[in-house]
């Protein structure tokens, strides 16, 4: 750029600037013509560096970047080679549709068969819980779920009184710290806590369903229970591919859909079955009203408990073999228990109570 006089027009600077531009150009041409000013290009447009030191970089770079491709490959979670095993585990859902179907004829079965039933599925629980929720001490896990599973299995039948599962639930707590003493030296010691009593309270809600057995008309709440967990179930495997906030949704209105259709269902046999069902409302569901909100309520929180398992059980905590997928697919089976539990409470009364 020409350094301005006083006594020049904007024109004559315009002028100088687009000669000093040809001038350039020119030099420019010259030199790509040439052999020896060729590698002077080559290094500007690289910012200076010779070609050896860009070749190495790159090789760098590469390297870098296939390294971190290796690291995130490996945080993924792994899925079984079988296909039944892949199947399972992107659809936990399937195995708590075929268990609920089972509920459904374990209800024509005499009522001990439902203690059977329900310490497989606690025993099919303990068995994968550590796997679907990556506990760095898996046996250890393992034994004080399975241990307080079968205490509350076997108090809630010789005492007859859910209330007795309140202390079965403490000393639980107790035992996962108790676990840590243990364990040395203790890795991810929050995790291992936090997992192992999370793992108690749920295996306790099985003691929910044993107390079903104490009266026969409370045993009658197996099909419309069994019913709505379908409808979670379908909820579930319709919105597979779905956003969260979708299947979240879709899980819940189909749960309340077969609720509604469970309670309507329910009020609308006819014969000795409708007069059973009278007997059993005890004058507390005297209207098809009530049956199909007493079905809806209990869908919606069966629902959320499907939506809560597909929110936290998705991305890298999903199931990873086919034992966490069980582990999951029995956790609202477990879970079902309790709203059921509560629903004849309020339908029949108290019933049997620990004296």
């Amino acid at each position: 750029m020409t350094i301005a006089e006083p006594n020049q027009s904007p024109k004559h600077f315009m002028r100088a600037d687009s000669e000093a531009n040809r001038f350039e150009s020119a030099t420019v041409s010259e030199a790509s013509n040439s052999g020896a000013p060729a590698e002077t290009n080559a290094s500007s447009s690289s910012g200076g560096l010779p070609p050896e030191l860009m070749d190495t970089m790159v090789i760098k770079r590469r390297d870098r970047r296939s390294v971190h491709a290796e690291e995130h490959l490996e945080k993924l979670p792994k899925v079984p080679e079988s296909l039944a095993g892949r199947v399972l585990c992107a659809h936990p859902e399937i195995v708590t549709a075929v268990v609920s179907l089972g509920m459904a004829l374990v209800f024509i079965l005499p009522s001990e068969f439902l203690t059977v039933a329900v310490i497989i599925g606690v025993l099919s629980f303990a068995y994968g819980w550590e796997q679907l929720t990556h506990l760095p001490a898996p046996r250890a896990s393992a034994i004080l779920i399975l241990i307080v599973g079968l205490a509350t299995i076997a108090l809630a039948r010789i005492f007859g009184d859910f209330s007795i599962i309140a202390e079965v639930v403490g000393l639980g707590i107790v035992g996962a710290f108790v676990t840590e003493m243990f364990r040395s030296p203790r890795p991810d010691l929050l995790n291992s806590v936090s997992g192992n009593i999370a793992g108690v309270l749920i295996v306790s809600t099985g003691g929910a369903w044993i107390m079903l057995e104490g009266e026969a008309l409370w045993y009658f709440l197996l099909v419309p229970g069994a019913l709505t967990l379908l409808g979670g179930c379908v909820g579930m495997a319709m919105s597979a591919n779905w956003t969260i906030r979708w299947r979240v949704v879709a899980t819940i209105f189909f749960s309340c859909l077969f609720g509604f259709l469970a309670g309507a269902a329910i009020m609308g046999l006819e014969g000795t079955a409708r007069d059973q069902m009278v007997i059993f409302a005890g004058g507390h569901l005297p209207t098809l009203a009530a049956a199909i909100v007493s079905g809806v309520l209990l869908g919606a929180v069966i629902g959320m408990t499907f939506a809560a398992l597909g929110v936290v059980f998705s991305g890298n905590m999903a199931p990873a073999t086919v034992g966490a997928a069980v582990s999951q697919a029995f956790i609202p089976i477990l879970a079902a228990g309790i709203p059921i539990y509560i629903l004849a409470r309020l339908l029949v009364g108290e019933g049997p109570t620990l004296t």
